[in-house]
């Protein structure tokens, strides 16, 4: 027999090592919970972004600013809506579970604290001092993480026309959130549609006549390397680092109906099961009905919840008096996590350490719910040309309506000089000194005791 001359060409085939394509849930629960510790209010949004896109680089920008916008349309509080998608593009639901009950338990557990020592001692005024102080210096977090947004989220005169537009709707007009996105979604439409008709429009607008260089193309054309080495060389990664290609690219995103079906069907079980729980007591049957009506109804930030839980728990049942609720407000300022984890103070209040696990997870759980639902769907879509540049232009608006938030605050907070200068240096050193917030703040808390109480 004749041998042939010509060798075989075989195609190599990429092997991956199990594990490598995701992140372990111990990682996820890791860095979300030192995103929870470093938290405040909407600066939660700030401190994600630089865990998820630089310390870990799981997201790139894009795709994390794809996740504010999300967190941004749905009910209930944005930074938890966005832990629960992030989350969720890197595991599935066990992920967006694990990441969202990490990066709320740092805030739990220190309000049901804080919550104690208030009910015991709030008269005291060494506790109204660290209050006053401490509200202040998150006026100053704030603002840092609106900055870092704007430089993420508003790259072109548009973005910017965007931004103002959303600003002035809910300053002057109380305009809701849905009629915002309706009008950022359209009016990027349009201009998507005119840029492409008119490409003398791209200096104002932005190339969106197609795609940009996105991560997903930079990897798709770079030749294939060694399983968990580094572009251009170097160190590897370490064992179940899905560093690069960024996590989330590297998560499968399945949307068919048996998947969906699965999912629905696993958190029904979920919401039947805290049914029966909330059953148990009568208090608690009234509390966790009305938060999960607001939670799942309520549309425009954290801080549109308040009145209407103000209503169910001052007017309606009476289980605090406004001076009380006032104080739990400022409390949810000064504590890690959203403004809303004010449910946890009203749940103790009701009903101790119980009431306050209660009033926490039916807050929480009707958002957590539909992210999950609508999470792999929204991340297939806006990959899209057309998607990315509209989920751009609400995305731009919805950060011109933070700082209609932040200005709200700051009148009611910085009242004189001390607070002023206190929200004025937590500010400077996070945006030029780069301490970690948790830092911050405890050494805004010493600053406080100092000069307030």
């Amino acid at each position: 027999m004749k041998e042939n001359s010509t060798p075989l060409k075989h195609t190599p085939k990429t092997v991956t090592p199990p594990g490598a394509a995701r992140v372990e849930l111990w990682r996820i629960a890791l860095v979300f919970l030192a995103v929870g510790l470093g938290s405040f209010s909407l600066a939660a949004l700030g401190e994600a972004r630089e865990w998820m896109t630089t310390k870990n680089r799981w997201f790139t920008e894009d795709e994390y600013m794809r996740g504010v916008g999300l967190a941004q349309l749905l009910p209930g509080a944005p930074s938890v809506n966005l832990s629960s998608y992030l989350g969720f593009r890197l595991r599935g639901l066990c992920g967006a579970a694990t990441a969202t009950i990490s990066f709320l338990i740092p805030c739990f557990f220190l309000m049901v604290l804080l919550s104690d020592l208030y009910f015991r001692y709030g008269e005291m005024r060494i506790i109204a001092g660290l209050f006053r102080g401490l509200g202040a210096l998150v006026i100053g977090l704030i603002l840092n993480t609106i900055v870092n947004l704007w430089k993420s989220g508003v790259k072109t005169p548009f973005h910017c026309l965007m931004a103002l537009a959303g600003f002035v709707m809910v300053f002057w007009f109380k305009t809701g959130m849905m009629w915002i996105f309706l009008l950022a979604g359209s009016a990027s439409c349009a201009i998507v549609l005119l840029n492409r008709k008119f490409p003398s429009l791209a200096p104002l607008t932005g190339n969106w006549r197609g795609p940009p260089a996105s991560h997903e193309a930079k990897f798709a054309s770079t030749p294939s390397r060694k399983t968990g080495e580094r572009a251009g060389g170097g160190k590897p990664f370490p064992p179940g680092s899905a560093d690069s290609p960024c996590a989330c690219f590297r998560a499968p995103l399945s949307a068919d109906w048996r998947k969906m079906t699965s999912l629905i069907l696993r958190l029904i079980m979920i919401l039947s099961l805290d049914l029966v729980v909330i059953c148990l007591r009568p208090e608690f049957m009234r509390m966790g009905g009305g938060f999960l009506r607001i939670g799942a109804l309520t549309f425009g930030s954290g801080y549109a919840m308040l009145p209407f839980i103000q209503n169910v728990v001052v007017t309606r049942f009476g289980w605090l008096t406004n001076q009380q609720f006032a104080a739990a407000l400022a409390l949810s300022l000064i504590t890690p996590g959203p403004v809303t984890i004010i449910g946890a103070f009203i749940g103790y209040r009701v009903g101790g350490f119980a009431g306050a696990a209660v009033g926490m997870v039916n807050m929480y759980f009707p958002a957590w719910a539909m992210t999950t639902i609508v999470a792999a769907p929204y991340a297939k879509a806006s990959r899209a040309v057309l998607a990315k540049n509209v989920i751009g232009g609400i995305v731009a608006a919805f950060i011109g309506t933070l700082v209609v938030v932040l200005l709200r605050l700051s009148v009611n907070t910085l009242v004189d000089f001390p607070t002023v200068a206190m929200a004025a240096g937590a500010f400077a050193i996070q945006r030029f000194v780069r301490l970690d917030t948790v830092w911050i703040v405890l050494g805004g808390a010493l600053i406080s005791l100092a000069i307030f109480s």
